[in-house]
């Protein structure tokens, strides 16, 4: 049986850094791809679809912000890889104000190889999230019945969500969950399992983490459309946040 690697595109990571980490990739069992800077990564990444894009070097003649919008576009075969931005020290902080809005993870080019290659393990078990506050509803399943919960979306993906709540909810339980998207819009309707705890000193929240099973009607859809703006957020937006 032939096993597929995933495909992890590097673009602007100085010959040195890519020496001590394609080892590291190689033993993950990865499929390493390296251009040498962000705008042959867009070129690449619009055309051939990668799993995780590492971005090292600050690009020449887009910046950026256009380069994770260009990786986020609806025409793009990568829309949906994980980012993550290798950021020189002292200029990390425009890298970390697009955490949430297409950028996964920033580290710094001094972390450890290692330190790196465990982020991009994980990685490539996280979809691009979107950092919005939506009011939700649940019904959780009980042994005889359901429970109505209310809640906070914190992050959103295509395959789960952190949801900020005062339930007592534990990993394994199933919830019908209703995400209010705006008033003149359906909510979106899914079914979903809890998978683990809200971490309260890294997250800042009281909650847990879902990932979705099932959607209701147009729901997956919508969820899509929601996602897509987030990350096409305009870039003077972007670069205001604070």
């Amino acid at each position: 049986m032939t096993i597929e690697k995933s495909v992890v595109l590097m673009a602007g990571v100085p010959l040195g850094s890519f020496g001590e980490l394609a080892p590291v990739l190689d033993r993950q069992k990865l499929t390493v791809i390296q251009v040498s800077s962000y705008e042959d990564a867009v070129m690449y990444a619009n055309a051939a679809l990668v799993d995780l894009i590492i971005l090292g070097i600050e690009p020449t003649t887009m910046s950026l912000e256009e380069v994770i919008r260009a990786i986020r576009s609806q025409s793009s075969a990568s829309r949906t890889a994980s980012l993550l931005v290798l950021a020189q020290p002292g200029n990390e902080d425009n890298a970390r104000q697009l955490i949430g809005h297409g950028v996964n993870r920033v580290m710094l080019t001094v972390d450890s190889p290692k330190h790196i290659a465990l982020q991009v393990a994980n990685l490539l078990d996280i979809a691009p999230r979107a950092t919005m506050r939506l009011s939700t509803r649940m019904l959780v399943e009980l042994e005889d019945g359901f429970a109505e919960a209310l809640g906070a979306v914190v992050n959103i993906s295509a395959a789960g969500m952190l949801l900020e709540t005062d339930a007592d909810l534990e990993p394994g339980q199933h919830v019908v969950i209703s995400i209010d998207i705006g008033p003149q819009l359906e909510p979106v309707a899914a079914k979903a399992e809890i998978v683990r705890k809200a971490d309260p000193e890294r997250e800042g929240i009281e909650g847990i983490g879902a990932q979705f099973l099932s959607f209701a009607g147009d729901s997956q859809k919508q969820l899509e459309t929601i996602l897509g703006d987030a990350f096409r957020i305009p870039i003077d937006e972007v670069r205001t946040a604070s």
